[in-house]
C-alpha cells in the first residue's frame, strides 16, 4: 500500500482520537483508535523508508526490528513472571497475584506458537496447526487490547483534576480486619487532597465512603474509611456511608442512589470518584455507563503491586465491556482457522 495513504490515515485517526479523548476521555474504544493511529503511522513510515533504502540495509533493519520485538516480548514475559512470584511471596497466592504469572507465561508461549504456525505449518498435524494458529491469533488480539487499554489508562490518569465537585466518592478495596490497608489509605489521602482543594475554594462537597463488610472484616469498609477521614479533620456531617457494595459497579450504583435519595440532582451534579491509579479507567468507564458526569482521580500504588492489579483490571474490562465484539472476533477466528486446517488436511 502507498505509504502516503497510510500516513494520512494514521494522522487523521490520531486527530480524531485526540478530539474524542478531549470531549469524552472515558470511552474505552478511544485507546484502541489511538493504537490504530500509531500503528498506521509507524507502518507508513517503515514502508516509505523501505522504498528508499538499499536491499541490504532493509534486510538488516528488518532483522533488527524483529529481534528487538522478540526480545521485548520475552523480557516482558519474564518480567511479569518474576513480578507475579514476588507478589505471591508478599501477598499470598490469590487470583490477583496469579494474574502476572499467567500473563508472563502467555507471552513466553506466544513466540513459540507463532514460530510453529509460520515455519513448520506443513509439517504439523492439522490439530496442532489449528492450536498454534489459534493461540497466536488470540495472543495478538489480547496484546493489542492490552496496549490500547494501558496507553489510554496512562493518559487518563495524567489528566488534570476537575474542580467544582458536588460529591467525592471514595471506592473501598478491603480492610485488614478493622484497619484501613495501605492501599485504601492511599485512596483516602488522595480524597482528602481533593476535598481540601474544594473547601479552600469555598465549596462544601459531600464525601461518600463506599464499601461493604467482607466475611473476614470486623466492620464495613465505609465505616472504617469514615473513621479515618474524621480523624483527619473532616466533619462527620460531611460524610455519607455506603455500606452495602461488594464490587466497583455496586460502589458506584449504591453511592449515586444515596446521593439521589439525599436530594442531589445527578443530571446536573459533578462527581469526583477516587480510587487507585491502576483502577481509574475502568471506574471512569463505569461512570459513563451509569450516565453520570464524573471525573476519576487516581491514588498512588506500590510499584510492585501495579502489574498484578492492572492486569486484573484489564481482565475485568474484557469480561464486562464489548463482550459481543470479543465473542464475534473469536468465532470468526476459530471458523477461519478451522476451515483452513480442514482444507489443508483434505488436499494432502
Amino acid at each position: 500500500m502507498d505509504p502516503a495513504v497510510l500516513l494520512v490515515a494514521g494522522w487523521a485517526a490520531a486527530v480524531f482520537g485526540a478530539v474524542r479523548l478531549r470531549r469524552e476521555p472515558r470511552r474505552l474504544s478511544t485507546g484502541f483508535l489511538l493504537l490504530v493511529a500509531l500503528s498506521l503511522v509507524l507502518v507508513g513510515a517503515a514502508t516509505a523508508a523501505a522504498r528508499l533504502a538499499a536491499p541490504a540495509v532493509l534486510d538488516t533493519a528488518s532483522l533488527v526490528v524483529r529481534g528487538l520485538f522478540l526480545l521485548a516480548v520475552l523480557a516482558t514475559g519474564f518480567g511479569l513472571l518474576g513480578n507475579g512470584i514476588a507478589v505471591m511471596l508478599r501477598e499470598g497466592v490469590r487470583p490477583i497475584t496469579l494474574t502476572p504469572v499467567l500473563a508472563g507465561l502467555g507471552l513466553l508461549v506466544l513466540p513459540v506458537a507463532a514460530a510453529l504456525a509460520l515455519r513448520r505449518g506443513p509439517e504439523l498435524p492439522p490439530w496442532l496447526l489449528v492450536l498454534a494458529t489459534a493461540t497466536t491469533l488470540a495472543g495478538v488480539y489480547l496484546l493489542a487490547h492490552l496496549l490500547a487499554f494501558a496507553g489510554h489508562a496512562v493518559v487518563y490518569d495524567r489528566l488534570p483534576d476537575e474542580t467544582g465537585a458536588d460529591a467525592i466518592v471514595v471506592l473501598g478495596c478491603g480492610l485488614n480486619r478493622n484497619r484501613v490497608t495501605p492501599l485504601l489509605a492511599s485512596r483516602l489521602r488522595r480524597a482528602l487532597r481533593v476535598y481540601r482543594a474544594e473547601t479552600a475554594a469555598g465549596r462544601g462537597p459531600l464525601l461518600v465512603t463506599s464499601g461493604g463488610k467482607g466475611s473476614d472484616e470486623a466492620l464495613s469498609e465505609a465505616d472504617a474509611m469514615a473513621t479515618y477521614l474524621i480523624r483527619a479533620g473532616v466533619a462527620d456531617e460531611s460524610i455519607v456511608r455506603e455500606r452495602e457494595s461488594r464490587n466497583t459497579e455496586e460502589n458506584l450504583r449504591n453511592s449515586l442512589a444515596l446521593l439521589r435519595d439525599g436530594g442531589m440532582d445527578l443530571e446536573s451534579a459533578r462527581i469526583t470518584v477516587v480510587t487507585s491509579n491502576f483502577h481509574v479507567l475502568r471506574a471512569a468507564a463505569l461512570t459513563r455507563r451509569l450516565g453520570v458526569e464524573a471525573h476519576v482521580a487516581g491514588a498512588r500504588t506500590a510499584l510492585y503491586f501495579i502489574p498484578a492489579a492492572f492486569l486484573r483490571e484489564f481482565a475485568a474490562v474484557l469480561t464486562t465491556h464489548y463482550r459481543r465484539a470479543h465473542v464475534a472476533v473469536a468465532a470468526i477466528a476459530v471458523t477461519a482457522v478451522s476451515a483452513s486446517a480442514t482444507h489443508a488436511y483434505l488436499i494432502t
